[in-house]
This record gives C-alpha cells, sequence and structure tokens, in this order.
C-alpha cells in the first residue's frame, strides 16, 4: 500500500566507477577489485528494481570529470566556467553510451547546473549534442528502442529553453525542482520560484518535485501529517505536479544511518518512519479528510510504540504543533533555503538585524513563504508608524512558542512505550528541544528588533533594554 516507485543514486560523475570505455581506459577511477564490485552491486539493483517496477534513476552532474582523465589531460575535476572541447564531449558521450548499453533500463537525473554556471547556452548544447545523443548511442548498441527516462533538474539552468530544445530529439523527458529549496518552510508557496514549477509543468512532460536536503529539520524527527499534506496539495494544485522526490528527512549525508547516539546505528527508515510513511501516503492520494488522518495517524502511532489510542492522539497532536515550528523560524528570520543554514545551530544577532551582509536569499521570502516581512522591515516599518502586512516577525515569535507549549502539554502524561521505548524516548526528548529552539528563537529576534529600534533613535538605553530578551535567548 502507497509504496514508492522509484530510487535516485546521486553521484557527482559515476560513469568512471561503473564503465570501462576502450578509448579511455585511464578514465576509470577505481582499482578492478572495486569495479568488478559495482558491477555486481549496480547489476543486482538494477535488474531487482525492474522486478518490482521500480524506476531506478542514475543522477549526475555536468560537467565533471574523473580525476585520472583530468590529470592527465591538465583539466580540473569541477570548473563552473567549463568550456566544451571535442576531448571532454566525446568522453562524456561515450561514457553516457556504455552506461546506457550495460543498464538499460536505469534512467539518468541530469544536473545540468552548478559545475556549468554561467556559460551562456552551453546547457541547451550539452544536453542535446552530448547527453541526449550519449543515451541514443547506447540504444542503439543494444538494438533497443525503449528510451529510458531523463529527467532535467531545474538547477542553475534556463530549464524551460533546454527542454524545448530537447524535445523534437528524445520523447521520454521529465523535469524537477526543488520544493522549498534545500529545507522544508511552507505549503502556501508562491511568487518567481512557484512560476518556475508551473512553466515546467506546462511544457508537457511531467514535473517532479524535489524534497531536498531539509536543512532546516536537521537532526531532530520531523513527521508531522498535517504539514507533508497540505504540502503535496500544494505541489500539486500550485505547482502543478504529478511527481515527488523525497529526500531523507535529516542525516542525507550519512544515508542509511541517523545521527542519533546509540550503541548500534540507527537506520533512518526506522527512525523516520513517519516521514517517508506520510510523503507516500499522500502521493497516492492526498483527498484524505482531517478526521480520516487523525483516526490513521493516530492507530500507526498507537501500534509502533504499541500505547493507548488516546496516547497516541496526544502523541499526533504535538507532532503537529511542533511541525510548525522550523519551518516558520526559517521562513521567517533565516538568510537562506540553502544547505548552509541549519536552524539548530542558531543565529548570530548581526545575521538577524543585517542580513544582506551574509549573502541573503530573498526568494526564501518572495517565494517559500507566505506573505509577509523581514525583520529589518517589520523594524523599520514600526519607526515609520506604517501598517503590517501578513506574517510578521513578533507574529512567528509568539506563534513558535505556542506551538512548543501546546506540543509539551500533550506530552505531559507520555512517560514510556511498550514497543521501541529507546526511541519512544528520543521522540518525546526532540519535542522538548522545540520547545527550547522556539523559546531560543522568540527571544532572540525579540532583542533584534529592540536592537534595530536603536538604529533610528540612537538611545542607548533602547540598546540596553535588549539585554533581557538576549539573555533569555
Amino acid at each position: 500500500e502507497n509504496r514508492y516507485n522509484s530510487l535516485y543514486l546521486w553521484n557527482g560523475h559515476p560513469f568512471s566507477s561503473l564503465v570501462k570505455l576502450d578509448d579511455y581506459p585511464y578514465a576509470l577511477e577505481v582499482d578492478e577489485q572495486t569495479f568488478a564490485k559495482n558491477e555486481v552491486m549496480y547489476k543486482f539493483i538494477a535488474e531487482e528494481a525492474n522486478k518490482r517496477g521500480i524506476w531506478l534513476i542514475q543522477m549526475f552532474y555536468n560537467i565533471l570529470l574523473p580525476k585520472p582523465f583530468a590529470d592527465k589531460h591538465n583539466l580540473k575535476t569541477q570548473d563552473r566556467n567549463r568550456i566544451i572541447t571535442p576531448l571532454i564531449e566525446d568522453y562524456t558521450r561515450k561514457s553516457i553510451a556504455a552506461f546506457v548499453e550495460k543498464y538499460p533500463n536505469v534512467g539518468l537525473l541530469v544536473t545540468l547546473g552548478e559545475a556549468m554556471e554561467g556559460v551562456g547556452n552551453d546547457d541547451i548544447i550539452w544536453f542535446t549534442k552530448t547527453i541526449i545523443p550519449g543515451v541514443k548511442d547506447g540504444l542503439k548498441a543494444n538494438n533497443i528502442k525503449i528510451e529510458p527516462p531523463i529527467i532535467l533538474r531545474a538547477h542553475d539552468t534556463d530549464a524551460v529553453a533546454v527542454m524545448h530544445a530537447s524535445k523534437p530529439i528524445y520523447s521520454n523527458l521529465y523535469t524537477m525542482a526543488k520544493y522549498n529549496g534545500e529545507a522544508l518552510t511552507t505549503y502556501t508557496p508562491r511568487g518567481k520560484w512557484a512560476e518556475l514549477h508551473q512553466n515546467l509543468s506546462n511544457i508537457g512532460t511531467t514535473h517532479v518535485q524535489n524534497v531536498h536536503i531539509l536543512a532546516n529539520l536537521e537532526p531532530f524527527r520531523y513527521g508531522s501529517p498535517d504539514f507533508i499534506q497540505k504540502s503535496v496539495y500544494a505541489m500539486h494544485d500550485i505547482h502543478k505536479s504529478k511527481a515527488i522526490h523525497i529526500y531523507p528527512q535529516a542525516s542525507y549525508w550519512d544515508w542509511p544511518y541517523t545521527a542519533d547516539k546509540t550503541d548500534q546505528r540507527m537506520l533512518q527508515v526506522d527512525r523516520d518512519w513517519m516521514w517517508y510513511k506520510g510523503w507516500a501516503r499522500y502521493s497516492w492520494k492526498r483527498t484524505y479528510s482531517k478526521s480520516q488522518e487523525e483516526v490513521f495517524w493516530a492507530r500507526s502511532i498507537a501500534d509502533h510504540y504499541e500505547i493507548r489510542l488516546d496516547e497516541a492522539q496526544n502523541l499526533l497532536k504535538a507532532i503537529e504543533e511542533i511541525g510548525e515550528i522550523s519551518p516558520k523560524i526559517l521562513r521567517r528570520f533565516g538568510i537562506t533555503d540553502g544547505n548552509r543554514q541549519t536552524s539548530s545551530l542558531g543565529m548570530l544577532m548581526t545575521q538577524l538585524i543585517n542580513p544582506y551582509r551574509y549573502g541573503l536569499f530573498t526568494l526564501l521570502y518572495e517565494s517559500e513563504a507566505p506573505e509577509g516581512e523581514m525583520i529589518i522591515e517589520y523594524a523599520e516599518k514600526e519607526f515609520k508608524g506604517e501598517t503590517h502586512i501578513g506574517e510578521t516577525p513578533i507574529l512567528t515569535a509568539n506563534e513558535i512558542v505556542a506551538h512548543a507549549e501546546k506540543a509539551v502539554e500533550y506530552i505531559a502524561d507520555l512517560k514510556s512505550s511498550n514497543k521501541h521505548s529507546e526511541d519512544f524516548g528520543r521522540l518525546i526528548n526532540d519535542i522538548h528541544v522545540h520547545h527550547a529552539l522556539a523559546k531560543h528563537y522568540s527571544y532572540k529576534v525579540k532583542a533584534a528588533l529592540t536592537v534595530l529600534k536603536y538604529k533610528y533613535n540612537k538611545d542607548v538605553n533602547i540598546l540596553k533594554s535588549a539585554l533581557p530578551d538576549l539573555e533569555k535567548s
């Protein structure tokens, strides 16, 4: 029931560990023993996925080169201003062809951006003259007519233009873009980022939502069914998407293990079971009523931990309350939706009162949050006596504490479980951590707003009055 049907393998440049090329034998990045193990493992994964009707998708960045190849030709493995040369084009095309010939049922997830950033129309040329021809060469070698899926990521590239150039020469194309950047912030996306998703969906191919990295949720448990269900609604109804690619909820770089300090390392699929169960459930059907979901999730939690149904109902309420905290913190106080900001690390006062100094990513506020105000905007309006709009920093500072206090109240009588008891205790602890996190940000934001008053009136006493909230934070 509600099973996932795709598996994505991310790698900068996988080909030099999976295929050998007659023309470039020196490009191989691993020793023969490792290469043989890679072949066995990859063949097993590909065949088993194919038996089960699961798409196996291999991701790669462009233009990256294997180190032995780069060293031999005095090139960089990564170069954001890479010039396409006949040598690089030939090597990459032949690598893709050899991969497709060897694994014809494996699709490709292509990232043209980042390592090719800022090079004009090279992304279109590279996709249509190197990548797609390489796939076709591999199919031709096997005399196969069925095209494997190629998914184009809209990451640092003009994906709409690339797709328009590619559709006439390849039919099995898809697009993908990040839902809330490298975070989870809102189920009311808007602005330019929503327009990008809509434009990709309107091309006529299936557009995939990528729930990516989740830096603002690190490293704690997150599994709010309500937030996830509303996000799927947004993906479908606002972004017009029909597919989804889910990242691990936390500790992406340590997959498959969690960050929890345990005697035996925990698997993410075990710890974060509600995360995976939630996205799978709503991806197949998002229209369950609130009352249906309250019953479903309470029973699921009761079964998982072997606790009473009324206890499970209270735990569910707590999980949904804390589910609003980290998204609200980032979208109203943050610097970026990128993975360089993790809410649990806190923020400097200077980040709160002068975010532009730290490379503020304004799309976070313009597209990945409800209409509202930044801290600096709120302070300026207060000074000018102007009317505030939407979700304000003060409103959010108070709301996150209210969410946290409700959550703590719901779990006040939850002491233990009969099953998964140690992880039950960690979940309860994570709820208390969110309480501390909410209070920390609430006090610090209020202190920041007081500090910003000093900017306008230069009264040192006002500046000193920020100290109590700063100390409480």
